[in-house]
C-alpha cells in the first residue's frame, strides 16, 4: 500500500542538512577536483583514441570540425582533407563526438578553476561581535548550501 504525501516541505522542517563547516566543504571540493581531473583525462583519452583510429592530425581535425559545423548535419561522412595517397572516410558521428568531448573538457576545466578559486579564498574562522559583551571574537565558519550544490559536491 502506498502513501500520498501532500506537503513534503513541512515533513522535515527540523532537519538541518544544508549547513556545512569549512573542513567538510573543503574535503568535498577536493574530492570533486579529483573526480573532474579523472573525467578530463578519460575524455582526452577517448579523443586521442578516435584520432588515432581514424588517423586524424590536428590540421585535418580543424578542417573536419569546420566542415561538420557548416553542414549542420549528423548524417554525413567526410573524406579527410590533406591529399594523402588514400582517402579515409570519417563518420560525422566521430567528429560530433570529438566536438562534444572537447566542450565537456572545457566545462570541466572551468569547474576546476572555480573550485580552486573558492578553495584558495574560503575561511576556516570568521570574526564576530559577541551580542552580550560586545567583545570581538572568532568562530568557525558555517556555509549554507543549496540542494543542487549539495548534490554537486556529493553530500
Amino acid at each position: 500500500m502506498g502513501h500520498r504525501i501532500e506537503n513534503t516541505t513541512t515533513m522535515f522542517r527540523s532537519v538541518v542538512y544544508n549547513i556545512k563547516t569549512t573542513p567538510e566543504l573543503r574535503g568535498a571540493m577536493e574530492r570533486k577536483l579529483e573526480e573532474l581531473t579523472g573525467l578530463i583525462e578519460a575524455r582526452e583519452g577517448r579523443v586521442k583514441r578516435l584520432r588515432e583510429e581514424y588517423e586524424i592530425d590536428a590540421e585535418q581535425l580543424a578542417q573536419l570540425v569546420i566542415k561538420f559545423q557548416n553542414d549542420d548535419s549528423g548524417f554525413v561522412s567526410y573524406n579527410q582533407q590533406g591529399g594523402g595517397p588514400r582517402e579515409k572516410l570519417v563518420p560525422a558521428g566521430v567528429i560530433a563526438n570529438i566536438i562534444r568531448e572537447r566542450e565537456m573538457v572545457d566545462s570541466e576545466r572551468n569547474q576546476i578553476r572555480k573550485l580552486n578559486l573558492i578553495l584558495r579564498n574560503i575561511k576556516d574562522e570568521e570574526f564576530f561581535t559577541h551580542p552580550r559583551t560586545g567583545e570581538l571574537g572568532t568562530r568557525r565558519c558555517l556555509h549554507e548550501l543549496t540542494d543542487s550544490e549539495l548534490e554537486y559536491l556529493g553530500f
